[in-house]
């Protein structure tokens, strides 16, 4: 099965202050802070919303397709992409624009001050939806460009695709009414519990509210595991038990590779059996693909980064065996 990613492409740079900004700063002088940290060297790591899932999706195995746009600093993030199997024929390169940057600085306290340049970002990397087979595809539309992140969920929820709205950190900018429209072109709705709060806020509707407009709400919920919601009920789904956490930045997208992954069957089936009618998808379904979610997550935060932890298929069915059994 095609999965198509849509969403950012970026370069984090991650730079450690070895001490605390607090002490540097003079309250009574806030309005003219003038500040410089020298820092202890940073760490360049290959990154963005569709670049980390499409990792995870690489690394269970599938072949996914990025639409996304990347500056012309673009040649060693292609080579990364290439060694993990990854295709780059649907990433528009721009040659004006830099790819987009974090750059991230923490203290000793593990206070953060980040600075992000969206660069490339800030232009549309389109896609012909109308190019795939719908029973053939899955499409997950995550944080990036916003023309392309309604245009997207429009094309591809009117082809008959299953359509995956991940609103994520662009969520402040979205009003009530564009919102609303992108979740109504969906299938299902992912976010976590403070995201999944604001957009019931922007919207003016609860989670039953929400689940009129789209089929399934999946809300991650930190170290209480996902809660997995449909109109006919919900599931928590307990997280994988992880002694050794380095860093958390990037579990949510090894989740959504995970979970994409334990839907390919369900959605074969719902195009199969039912004329692409994807209520049949049952909530059992829906709770295994978020437990594969979940054990990716676990490999992805036991190393820095976002797209640097590995694991066999082996390694994977045993942290699902461990964790809920067959």
């Amino acid at each position: 099965m095609q999965v198509i990613v849509s969403g950012s492409l970026a370069i984090d740079r991650i730079m450690t202050y070895n001490g605390r900004f607090g002490d540097h700063i003079v309250p009574e002088r806030v309005h003219q802070i003038n500040l410089s940290f020298a820092v202890a060297g940073f760490k360049a790591y290959f990154g963005g919303t569709a670049g980390n899932i499409a990792y995870s999706l690489a690394m269970l195995g599938q072949e996914p397709r990025i639409a996304a746009a990347i500056g012309s600093d673009y040649r060693d993030y292609f080579t990364w992409f290439a060694d993990n199997g990854i295709s780059t024929d649907d990433i528009r390169i721009v040659d004006e624009e830099a790819t987009a940057s974090a750059f991230i600085f923490t203290d000793l306290a593990d206070n953060q001050i980040t600075a992000f340049n969206p660069g490339a970002m800030k232009h549309a990397a389109g896609f012909d939806f109308g190019s795939v087979n719908p029973a053939d595809t899955i499409n997950i539309v995550g944080p990036g460009n916003y023309t392309d992140m309604a245009d997207f969920a429009a094309d591809s929820y009117a082809a008959g695709i299953y359509t995956i709205f991940d609103p994520g950190q662009s969520l402040p900018s979205w009003d009530a009414d564009g919102l609303t429209a992108c979740i109504a072109n969906s299938h299902l709705l992912i976010a976590n519990d403070y995201e999944m709060a604001l957009i019931s806020e922007k919207t003016g509707r609860d989670d039953a509210g929400l689940l009129e407009l789209t089929g399934v709400l999946v809300t991650t919920l930190g170290e209480q595991g996902v809660r997995v919601s449909i109109p006919e009920g919900q599931v928590i789904v307990p997280p994988v038990s992880t002694d050794n956490v380095v860093d958390p930045t990037g579990a949510g997208d090894a989740f959504r590779g995970g979970l994409i992954l334990g839907l390919i069957h369900p959605v074969i089936a719902a195009h199969a059996n039912e004329g692409g009618s994807f209520g049949s998808i049952t909530l059992r379904q829906l709770e295994r693909a978020a437990q594969i979610g979940a054990a990716c997550a676990h490999f992805a935060i036991q190393q820095p980064g976002t797209q640097e932890y590995r694991y066999t298929r082996e390694e994977l069915d045993a942290v699902l065996e461990r964790a809920y059994g067959s």
